[in-house]
C-alpha cells in the first residue's frame, strides 16, 4: 500500500512537472548570433554537425568553431566540410591554462573573440533543425529570459546509452520543479551544455565562463551564476528540433556520466542519498510484483511505467519499457561515482584527467 502511494504520487508529480515543459515558439527574425563550439577529437560528429549548421544558420549570425587541439584528423574533417563557406571561422586551439576544465576553456576563448549581442554555445555532436535557432530566439523572448537551455532528442546506439542517456530527461522531469523555473534561486539551476543559448551583456556581468573555469558541469554552474546575480533563466523543451548522438561506445557512456552525476549533486552525500531512495522506491516496484504479486505491487508498477512513457512521449524516446534496466544501471553509475570520489580517483575523458 505505501509502495503504491509513493510511486502514484511520483506518477501524479511527473504529469503536473511536464505541463510546464513549455515548446519552442514559431520561428522569428534573429538577432546577430555567435554560434560557438568547442571541438576535441570529434572527428566522427564534424559532416554531421557542419551540414546541419548550413542549413540552419541565420542571417547576421557566424558560426565560430574552436579547435582544442585534438589527437585525431578534426582539423582536417572541419576544413574539408566547411570549404569556402564565409560563414564559418575556425581557431585553433591554445594550450589548456592549469586549473582550467577543457570545455570551459575552449568556451571562455571563443566567447572573448567574438563581439555578436548573443551567444549560442553548441557541442560538436549535435544536429539542429534549419529553423532551430530562429526558434530559440522567439522562445527567449516570450520567456523573457537572457539565458535558455533545454535537452535534445537522444539517439541510442549502444545498450548502456539506452538504459542511461534517457535517464536525463527523467531526471528534469521527477525532480526539477519546472512551473519554478525561472525562480532566481541557484538551487533551481538546470541546464543543458548541448545548447544554451545567452545575452552577451548578461554573460559578461556574471563572468561568463571565466568565473566557473574549473567546472565539469559548467551548463548548470554557468546557469547557477546568471541565478546568482538574479538573471532569468528557462528550460525549455527543445528535443523536436536538437539531436545529440552523446556516446558512440558503452565505454564513453559510463565514462561521460561519472564525471557527471555526482558533480550535478554539488558532490552533496545526502543530495546522493536522496536519489538512492527515489529511484530505489521505483525498482523495489518491479521487485515486490516478481516476489509478491498483488494488486498493489501492479499498480506501482504501472504508475513507474506510466511516468517514465510520459516523460518519453514528451523526449521522443522510446525505452520507456527498458525502465527497470534504466533504474539499475543509474543507481550503479551514482554508487561508482560516489565511491570515486571517495577514494579520490580521477577520471580521464578525451585525453585529459579531471579529478
Amino acid at each position: 500500500m505505501i509502495l503504491f502511494a509513493l510511486t502514484f504520487c511520483m506518477l501524479v508529480f511527473t504529469l503536473v512537472n511536464l505541463l510546464f515543459l513549455r515548446p519552442l515558439t514559431k520561428p522569428v527574425a534573429s538577432p546577430p548570433t555567435a554560434v560557438c563550439i568547442p571541438l576535441r577529437n570529434e572527428e566522427r560528429n564534424v559532416p554531421k554537425l557542419i551540414a546541419s549548421l548550413k542549413e540552419a544558420v541565420p542571417r547576421e549570425s557566424h558560426v565560430y568553431l574552436f579547435e582544442d587541439r585534438s589527437d585525431d584528423g578534426t582539423y582536417a574533417a572541419l576544413v574539408q566540410s566547411i570549404a569556402d563557406d564565409p560563414r564559418f571561422t575556425i581557431f585553433r586551439g591554445v594550450p589548456l591554462p592549469e586549473g582550467w576544465a577543457g570545455k570551459v576553456h575552449a568556451c571562455h576563448q571563443l566567447a572573448s573573440r567574438t563581439t555578436e549581442p548573443y551567444l549560442l554555445f553548441l557541442d560538436a555532436d549535435v544536429t539542429i533543425d534549419p529553423t532551430f535557432i530562429d526558434r530559440l530566439h522567439g522562445t527567449r523572448l516570450r520567456e523573457g529570459v537572457v539565458f535558455l537551455s533545454g535537452f535534445p532528442r537522444f539517439p541510442t546506439p549502444t545498450w548502456l546509452g539506452k538504459l542511461l542517456i534517457p535517464m536525463q530527461h527523467v531526471l528534469i522531469a521527477q525532480h526539477l520543479p519546472l512551473f519554478w523555473r525561472k525562480v532566481r534561486h541557484p538551487a533551481f539551476a538546470a541546464a543543458n551544455g548541448m545548447n544554451v543559448l545567452v545575452e552577451r551583456t548578461s554573460y559578461d556581468e556574471v563572468g561568463g565562463h571565466a568565473s566557473i573555469h574549473n567546472s565539469l558541469i559548467d551548463d548548470i554552474d554557468l546557469c547557477r551564476e546568471f541565478k546568482r546575480r538574479k538573471k532569468l533563466t528557462s528550460l525549455v523543451q527543445v528535443s523536436p528540433y536538437i539531436t545529440c548522438d552523446m556516446y558512440a561506445t558503452n565505454e564513453e557512456v559510463w565514462n561521460g556520466f561519472s564525471k557527471n552525476v555526482f558533480k550535478g549533486m554539488n558532490e552533496s552525500v545526502g543530495i546522493a542519498l536522496y536519489f538512492f531512495l527515489y529511484y530505489g522506491v521505483q525498482a523495489s516496484a518491479f521487485v515486490a510484483l516478481l516476489v509478491r504479486p498483488d494488486w498493489y505491487s501492479l499498480g506501482a508498477v504501472l504508475c513507474v511505467l506510466l511516468a517514465r512513457l510520459a516523460i518519453d512521449l514528451k523526449s521522443g524516446g522510446r525505452q520507456f519499457w527498458l525502465h527497470p534496466f534504466s533504474l539499475i544501471a543509474y543507481l550503479a553509475l551514482l554508487a561508482s561515482a560516489v565511491i570515486r570520489k571517495w577514494r579520490r580517483q580521477p577520471i580521464t575523458w578525451k585525453g585529459r584527467m579531471y579529478p
